[in-house]
């Protein structure tokens, strides 16, 4: 698929623009965690896998650029609120570090998912791109497991706080698996691993595995996802996240990214 038809061009950029969006997201509210991190090691690993997934939504939006998209400056710095399509929970405020660790984890456990979908799409730039991305992405998820482990084995209090974060994302996690549409929309694709209950049965299986060997009690299953969940046209927390994020960028307007 070096020269891709108009609906293969429509259809890569409703999967690239939502996860240029996440990665975005997630580097942006772990670089909000800097200097505030439970040790020095911790703060220094949690600015390279910010800097990481920012790096990763530049590659993703300069893709959707060669697709006819605005430039990235434009998607990060000029689209509007009720443009993005972002899963909410890679947006929540910063909460509790034990929150931070469950955000973080399952938005890995999902990525790792997602991106072995997306590597048996046909498209070169793309499958070159997560190729390059893997090697980082790898260690992201390493290390969002080492600190769940680390959050589950460290005792009462903090096995308490890591079952509350739990439940709290839990609900959000439906939002994650919204992002191409119904199973049948993809088909054409002829990769099976696209449709949203193909991930969802992998994402659940991968954790399910990881919460028995930590000792963590199973929820029901991740809910299922409605198809306006990643179109933030009433985000309560979306708008001053956006001036927070672009505060830089509007006081030196001629300034390139």
């Amino acid at each position: 698929m070096n020269h891709p038809t108009h609906e293969q061009i429509v259809a890569l950029k409703r999967l690239l623009i939502p996860m240029a969006d996440d990665e975005w997201m997630m580097g942006h509210r772990g670089s909000e965690w800097l200097a505030l991190a439970p040790d020095l090691e911790e703060d220094l690993a949690l600015s390279s896998t910010s800097q990481d997934e920012m790096g990763h939504a530049k590659v993703l939006y300069d893709l959707l650029h060669d697709l006819g998209e605005p430039s990235a400056d434009y998607h990060v710095y000029f689209r509007p609120a009720n443009r993005w399509h972002h899963a909410r929970v890679t947006a929540l405020p910063k909460s509790s570090w034990a929150e931070w660790v469950v955000r973080r984890y399952f938005y890995e456990m999902f990525d790792q998912v997602r991106r072995s979908a997306l590597e048996r799409i046909p498209y070169p730039p793309l499958v070159g791109a997560l190729k390059k991305m893997d090697r980082e992405e790898a260690y992201h998820a390493d290390h969002a497991r080492s600190l769940m482990d680390i959050l589950a084995h460290g005792g009462a209090e903090s096995y308490g706080y890591l079952r509350e974060a739990i439940t709290d994302d839990w609900a959000y996690l439906a939002d994650l698996f919204e992002w191409i549409g119904p199973d049948e929309s993809w088909a054409s694709w002829d990769v099976g691993e696209l449709a949203p209950s193909a991930m969802r049965t992998r994402f659940e299986s991968q954790v399910h595995q990881d919460f028995a060997i930590w000792g963590i009690y199973w929820p029901e299953g991740v809910p299922l996802a409605t198809r306006k969940a990643r179109h933030h046209d009433s985000s309560p927390d979306l708008p001053a996240l956006l001036d927070d994020m672009r505060e830089v960028r509007n006081q030196a307007a001629k300034a390139h990214w």
